[in-house]
């Protein structure tokens, strides 16, 4: 059994913000706080301008089109429909025939709105594309993809949650993911990310063992995978699969009017799944409220909801208790500024993006990024939470929003691989230090 002495300033983001002076490990997990161990077999010894920390989790992103996008035509720079479709005309179709492009904002364009079926054919004429907006909700394709896909109907080429159609456009190669995953996976660890939790609605069997391959090859960060509501079969809520843990069902608000929130909530409940519950608006997080009222969670995992863009303050007393948790994305603020000041009214301004009022509520809180939607940037949703551009009376301390961010506090069992040296020049992997 091998051992590793940490010593200097240890921040362990416990209940009480305590401050340790040492750490011991052995085989790579924590053993001690605070130990009164002198020696080790390695002991590494931090800079009074350094410390050692939890790293940071990203607690609702989507792995999968955060790679895609990079092998997408990226329209965020797009300010008018003719930036658009001029950045589309640029782009060249992948080896499978079909051009991808993402990231244009309908709110950032002079025309507020998603290009049409018919602008599309103008500059792509018989190859076909899809055209994803920043959100991932919404998709146009052009009459050559409508074709393919058997969407004719969709005059405008038009589709908003429409994934039973998407999913006939061919995947990128697993290959090209792995490579851009390498890359990306880097990057985040520069920026002191150790976890990360997919959240995506259509995830599967096959999403997780992609996910799981993914992870072990291009050495990712802990890895915790939502699985859609209506694709739990064979699935159990905390098992691992390769080095990927199975986590709540992911509730998706029913564009089509298909499938019922609440028998979907009991019914995952029933198979030993909490729920984590798409809500972006007043009115979804009426209905998700009334399912969780209606099917307590089987615990001991809390149910969840995600993103709570907009809640009245009586929706909230009703968050409280039924002991759902709230994962949350500040960076929205800023990002989204200009939408927010032209579209909410003074009052609703107030209302958006709660954060201290889930803390004076007791209401358990984790930051994310959404990505693709926002890049991956814990600083940045830090800064976002406690020096809000809007609402500002819903400003929370560093402390809390850096609470909110870890990945848990420092305790006996966490792994070397979650901690993180913090040092002038950026974050450092505490494992394999000597």
């Amino acid at each position: 059994m091998t051992s590793l002495l940490v010593r200097g300033k240890v921040h362990t983001f416990d209940d009480k913000g305590f401050i340790a002076s040492n750490l011991l490990l052995r085989d790579g997990v924590v053993c001690e706080i605070d130990s009164g161990v002198v020696d080790a077999d390695d002991v590494v010894e931090l800079g009074p301008d350094e410390y050692l920390q939890p790293g940071w989790r990203d607690d609702h992103l989507h792995l999968l089109s955060t790679l895609a996008v990079h092998c997408s035509q990226d329209l965020s720079e797009a300010r008018t429909i003719g930036d658009l479709l001029q950045l589309v005309d640029a782009a060249s179709p992948g080896d499978n025939g079909w051009i991808r492009a993402w990231g244009y904002e309908p709110s950032l364009l002079t025309e507020r709105r998603h290009p049409t079926r018919t602008e599309l054919d103008e500059v792509t004429g018989k190859c076909p594309i899809v055209v994803h907006d920043r959100t991932g909700h919404v998709a146009v394709i052009n009459t050559a993809a409508a074709a393919i896909l058997n969407a004719d109907h969709y005059l405008e080429g038009l589709l908003v949650e429409r994934e039973d159609i998407l999913r006939q456009v061919p995947s990128i190669e697993i290959s090209d993911l792995k490579r851009i995953a390498q890359t990306v996976f880097d990057e985040w660890r520069d920026l002191g990310l150790v976890a990360l939790t997919d959240a995506t609605h259509t995830n599967d069997i096959d999403s997780v063992k992609l996910l799981a391959e993914i992870k072990k090859e291009c050495n990712g960060p802990q890895m915790t995978v939502m699985i859609g509501a209506d694709r739990l079969d064979g699935l159990r809520f905390g098992d691992t699969y390769g080095d990927v843990e199975i986590g709540h069902a992911k509730v998706m608000p029913d564009v089509e009017l298909q499938q019922n929130s609440k028998q979907l909530v009991r019914a995952a409940h029933e198979a030993g799944f909490p729920v984590a519950i798409h809500v972006m608006d007043i009115d979804t997080l009426e209905e998700a409220l009334q399912a969780l009222e209606a099917s307590p969670c089987p615990g001991p995992v809390s149910d969840r909801l995600e993103h709570c863009s907009l809640a009245l303050p009586e929706q909230l007393d009703r968050v409280a208790l039924t002991g759902a948790t709230v994962c949350t994305q500040p960076s929205f603020l800023t990002r989204r500024l200009n939408k927010y000041v032209e579209n909410l009214s003074p009052v609703e301004q107030t209302w958006l993006w709660p954060l201290s009022s889930l803390i004076e509520r007791n209401i358990a809180v984790t930051l994310s990024s959404d990505s693709p939607v926002v890049p991956v940037n814990p600083d940045e949703w830090i800064n976002a939470a406690t020096s809000r551009p809007i609402s500002c009376q819903e400003v929370v301390t560093e402390r809390q929003a850096k609470t909110m961010t870890v990945v848990s506090p420092v305790a006996a069992g966490m792994s070397a691989d979650l901690l993180v040296r913090v040092t002038p020049t950026g974050y450092k992997p505490l494992a394999g230090v000597n």
